[in-house]
C-alpha cells in the first residue's frame, strides 16, 4: 500500500516539475514575427465613386408569372431529350409487377448486364420495374428470358 502511495506521489511531482520547466522555457523564449508589407499606393474607392449596376430584369419577369407561392430558391425546369431526331421508332415499355426480392435482384443484374434502360418503383407492398426496349430484336430476347424465368409481364 505504501509503495502505491509513494509511486502516485512521485508521478504527481514529476508531472508538476515538467509543467514548471515547460512554463519557464516558453516564457523566456518568445518568438516574434515581423511582417513587412510592400509599400505600394493602393487606391480604395469611396462609396460615392463606385457605381453598382443592379440587374432588375429577373424581378420584372417574375412579376409577369405570378404564383400564389414562392420557393426559398430559384425554380428551374429543364427538359433534355436524348432521342435523336432521325430515330422514328417508339420504344416499347415492358412492365413487371409484384416482384419479390429474389426476382428483383436477378432482373436488376440482367438488365444492367444487357445495358437496358429501366426504372423501378415501389407501389404499396410491391416493387415494379419498367423496361424500355428500343428494338424488336432486344424486345424478343428479353421476353424469352422472362418466359424462361417464369416472370409475368405486361407489354405496353
Amino acid at each position: 500500500m505504501k509503495i502505491k502511495l509513494l509511486l502516485g506521489f512521485f508521478l504527481i511531482v514529476i508531472f508538476a516539475l515538467s509543467i514548471y520547466v515547460l512554463r519557464l522555457f516558453y516564457t523566456h523564449h518568445k518568438v516574434s514575427i515581423k511582417i513587412d508589407y510592400p509599400s505600394s499606393n493602393i487606391h480604395v474607392p469611396n462609396q460615392n465613386e463606385t457605381l453598382i449596376e443592379h440587374d432588375k430584369s429577373w424581378l420584372k419577369d417574375s412579376l409577369k408569372n405570378f404564383k400564389p407561392y414562392t420557393y426559398p430558391a430559384t425554380e428551374i425546369k429543364i427538359h433534355m431529350d436524348f432521342k435523336s431526331p432521325d430515330d422514328k421508332s417508339i420504344p416499347t415499355k415492358l412492365v413487371i409487377d409484384n416482384l419479390d426480392e429474389y426476382k428483383f435482384f436477378c432482373l436488376n443484374e440482367i438488365l444492367k448486364e444487357k445495358k437496358l434502360e429501366f426504372a423501378y418503383y415501389q407501389a404499396k407492398n410491391s416493387t415494379n420495374i419498367v423496361i424500355f426496349l428500343p428494338s424488336d430484336k432486344r424486345r424478343n430476347q428479353i421476353m424469352q428470358d422472362l418466359k424462361y424465368y417464369e416472370i409475368q409481364y405486361k407489354l405496353q
